[in-house]
């Protein structure tokens, strides 16, 4: 079985254990998507663009007539659960199986998008919501459990931390950890904001906003300690655990 898989530079790349054909593509030009097309399972990485769900209509087009017969790609808990819902929705009427892990903000995300460590500023774009930031190892793991096993198919999980973690709580950690907070700043996520082409786009701009006025975030989920019996850490674990490999990432803004 050929198990291709991309996003190895990505947030998660690095968690990854499983000897895989990691592979790099353009979800925009289809020259670069031999590899994939032949898989048996590929492993998707989606961009954050205007044009990634026709972009991703194209590709899955083209993956029914290839030898895959497993996808497994990660979604949203967040605005960007309406680009996926309707690629989910998508891949399901193609007739390839399909896994889908709908995450909450990974922990990385806090260094890669939320704080400035050159303004010791901490950026709050959920409005004081608190979010259930999800342990990156845990979600690799899920991803290689679900690689070789039908029980994970035709399936949709909800994947958070285990802890709501407020907007404070961060600063705090951080602080304690050594990375200094001086200040909150409330803020919008500009990786969304900056999208604004499209109707799809507008949508969710405006629940974007909802985020910093009302201060939202789904709940936290079981479905991976339930589902994947993964344990997943803590936030001051997490940063002194994966410090050598979030500060790598910290320099490049590597999005899932």
């Amino acid at each position: 079985m050929k198990v291709s898989f991309t996003g190895r530079s990505s947030q998660i790349g690095e968690y990854f254990q499983g000897d895989y054909n990691f592979c790099s593509y353009d979800l925009f030009d289809s020259s670069t998507w031999t590899p994939l097309v032949y898989s048996d399972v590929v492993f998707l990485l989606l961009p954050k663009h205007k044009d990634t769900l026709d972009g991703t209509k194209k590709l899955i087009l083209r993956l029914m007539d290839s030898s895959v017969k497993h996808i497994i790609k990660i979604g949203s808990l967040g605005p960007w659960r309406l680009i996926h819902n309707q690629i989910d929705t998508f891949i399901k009427e193609s007739g390839i199986a399909y896994t889908s892990f709908d995450i909450a903000p990974l922990m990385n995300n806090i260094f890669t998008e939320q704080y400035i460590a050159e303004h010791n500023t901490l950026l709050d774009y959920r409005g004081g919501s608190p979010a259930p930031y999800l342990d990156p190892r845990c979600l690799a793991s899920a991803i290689e459990q679900s690689v070789d096993n039908d029980n994970h198919k035709n399936r949709n999980y909800r994947c958070t931390g285990n802890t709501q973690y407020t907007i404070s709580q961060v600063k705090d950690i951080l602080n304690s950890t050594g990375f200094a907070v001086d200040k909150v700043e409330t803020t919008s996520n500009q990786v969304l904001h900056d999208l604004k082409d499209t109707n799809d786009q507008l949508l969710m701009t405006k629940i974007g906003e909802r985020y910093t006025t009302e201060g939202w975030f789904p709940p936290v989920s079981n479905d991976l300690k339930e589902n994947f019996n993964t344990n997943a850490r803590t936030l001051e674990k997490f940063i002194s655990e994966d410090r050598h490999i979030f500060s790598k990432q910290f320099l490049d803004d590597k999005s899932l």
